[in-house]
């Protein structure tokens, strides 16, 4: 058992760059709907039906654009005891206007929430051309995402150019990752924290995260430390848990200014609970080692059980080695194969479990395997992602 501490090191070589989370962070939080219609003042409550479609093309989209917008068969759906039959919300079909009524950038949310991209885009390319903001992040969305319209990243960029010259943080968010991605405009990081620092004053966590992260990089503006763990405090206070996990290894990491492992494990515990794979996994060794935290060897092994379930080959390693040394769970030298072979295919090497395994009979190596093959089926099993699906 001797040494199985230094076995345990803060995983700086866990796959995660965390010079480079700003760019990881853009990326997974590329077309954030939501943000964009609360920054356009219209609260929807429904969620958005991906796959719906619209069949009256407006005058700005192509008749190739049209005819694979078709529009679906409505199903009627009897939702009541009383006889009375109702359509579903995109069967009931696009938002109708009175003779008398104009439409508003909200009539336009509405269809576009309704999934009738077409007549959204039909309705909010009028409004957006008078200075109406809502309407031009909204076409910046529908620009963005390609929903009803052939996608164009650059033309999406000039509608939320043009909502957030009004205020719209929604937009400014959106254009910011556009241009720390170089993503239908060309790359520029000044830009970037620009719009970053407008949608970080209207209280949007992950503006001020990506801030933080330029501050701390010296990218589009100057390195300065203060200011990059002053804005992921404010990130972390409204449960980012990405600014929660930079928080914490600020004050675990930090080149310099003050570092204090109770605040890092606290923020790090933090993120943790909010499912942050990294946090778990960092934290689970914070906790094993009693660094900043009490010692608890049986809820480090919890924390590295958590995310090596969510698929995270550092925790599998981790995991591994407390089945290997019976450290926070009773010894289980198959467990400890299983979870070490995982973990090896996906790139996580280890010579002292290599050892271990190849000690084991044929009969614990054979159990050893079929775990991980079941484990494998289940993390690898293919998940639907509805933002890479077709409209």
């Amino acid at each position: 058992m001797h040494g199985f501490e230094q076995t345990f090191p803060a995983p700086s070589g866990d796959g995660e760059d965390h010079a480079g989370q700003t760019r990881r962070k853009a990326r997974s939080g590329a077309l954030n709907r939501a943000a964009l219609i609360l920054a356009g003042g219209i609260l929807l409550a429904v969620p958005l039906p991906v796959q719906a479609q619209d069949s009256a093309p407006s005058d700005t989209t192509s008749e190739e654009e049209a005819a694979a917008s078709a529009e679906p068969q409505p199903v009627l759906v009897d939702v009541t005891t009383s006889g009375k039959t109702l359509l579903s919300i995109v069967d009931a079909g696009p938002p109708h206007l009175e003779d008398d009524e104009t439409a508003t950038a909200e009539t336009a949310y509405s269809a576009f929430q309704r999934g009738w991209f077409l007549t959204a885009l039909g309705l909010a390319t009028p409004l957006a051309e008078q200075g109406d903001k809502a309407a031009q992040a909204l076409l910046g969305v529908l620009h963005e995402a390609g929903l009803g319209i052939r996608q164009d990243k650059a033309k999406a960029a000039d509608w939320y150019a043009l909502a957030a010259a009004q205020g719209d943080a929604g937009s400014a968010m959106q254009l910011a990752q556009l241009y720390l991605l170089g993503t239908g405009v060309e790359t520029d990081k000044k830009k970037a924290a620009d719009y970053f620092e407008q949608a970080a004053e209207a209280g949007n966590p992950s503006a001020l995260y990506n801030l933080a992260l330029l501050y701390q990089e010296g990218e589009g503006r100057p390195f300065d430390e203060d200011k990059s763990r002053e804005l992921l405090e404010q990130a972390a206070q409204l449960n980012d848990p990405e600014a929660q996990y930079a928080l914490g290894l600020s004050y675990l990491e930090a080149q310099s200014g003050l570092n204090d492992p109770g605040q890092g494990a606290f923020w790090l515990g933090r993120a943790a609970r909010r499912g942050h794979t990294s946090a778990q996994v960092y934290y689970g060794i914070l906790r094993f080692q009693g660094k900043g935290v009490d010692p608890d060897e049986a809820e480090a092994a919890d924390w590295f059980e958590r995310a090596a379930t969510a698929g995270n080959p550092v925790a599998m390693n981790r995991l591994a080695r407390v089945y290997a040394y019976g450290r926070g769970r009773e010894q289980d030298f198959a467990a400890a194969a299983g979870w070490h072979l995982i973990a090896r295919t996906l790139g996580v090497s280890d010579q002292s479990l290599d050892r271990i395994v190849e000690s084991l009979g044929e009969e614990t190596k054979a159990e050893a395997r079929k775990l991980a093959e079941q484990y494998s089926a289940t993390l690898m099993a293919p998940t639907r992602d509805p933002e890479r699906e077709s409209p």
